[in-house]
């Protein structure tokens, strides 16, 4: 293994190494046997790293694991952030960006993150980890969209982006979780037809809102 005697700089790259190296070992065994079964023994053995340094840059194997998940679903909102980022900016207003964000939405492929998503959060490990939810994993990201969305208008505040982004990520979380009870996770022509069906079901119930003059307007 690399000593750690060096400079600050070169520290921090090393650091910054063995961290990816944790995450992609993590992945790598998720992927091998489906479910995030494995110790923290054997995930050092994969990273090529010792078991001490898995605990220097993580909590615990529960966090390894949400971290990954993260990640996951990070190279995703990184579709995300390039689709919003090729969508013509509107006027600035709410329902600009509104549909500027349900646009983007609607060009990312979700299902197969959801699918990974469900896999890995819904078993409880015999070490005991808590069980978390798809939810959890869209939380992580919902402030930092929050902030980089924020710089695409000036006609509403940072306050009224967070609620809308939140009002959205939160959304496709109950998404997600109406999605894998109707279909299991497959991934197919008609379970993705399932997918858009609940997604613009979503979209419209944000977008409307529930006060009666909205409902009227919409009929």
């Amino acid at each position: 293994m690399i000593s750690l005697r060096a400079t600050p700089d070169r520290r921090t790259e090393l650091k910054a190494r063995y961290r990816q190296a944790i995450l992609d070992a993590a992945d790598s065994l998720i992927r091998e046997r489906g479910k995030p079964q494995f110790s923290v023994d054997e995930l050092a053995e994969r990273a090529d790293v010792s078991r001490r340094t898995v605990f220097n840059h993580f909590s615990s194997l529960d966090d390894v694991i949400m971290t990954t998940c993260t990640r996951v679903l990070s190279a995703t909102v990184d579709e995300f952030r390039a689709a919003t980022a090729s969508t013509p900016v509107g006027d600035g207003s709410r329902d600009a960006l509104f549909d500027e964000i349900t646009t983007a939405l609607r060009t990312i492929d979700l299902p197969p993150v959801v699918a990974y998503l469900a896999g890995v959060l819904t078993v409880e490990g015999e070490d005991g980890r808590s069980r978390h939810s798809i939810g959890d994993v869209f939380t992580r990201t919902t402030e930092q969209l929050s902030t980089e969305i924020a710089d695409r208008t000036s006609a509403i505040d940072e306050f009224e982006v967070s609620i809308l982004v939140s009002s959205v990520m939160n959304g496709i979380a109950i998404v997600s979780a109406h999605w894998l009870a109707l279909t299991g996770g497959t991934l197919d022509a008609s379970s993705r037809a399932v997918w858009h069906e609940l997604l613009d079901r979503l979209i419209l119930i944000i977008r409307i809102g529930y006060s009666p003059a909205n409902h009227q307007e919409s009929n």
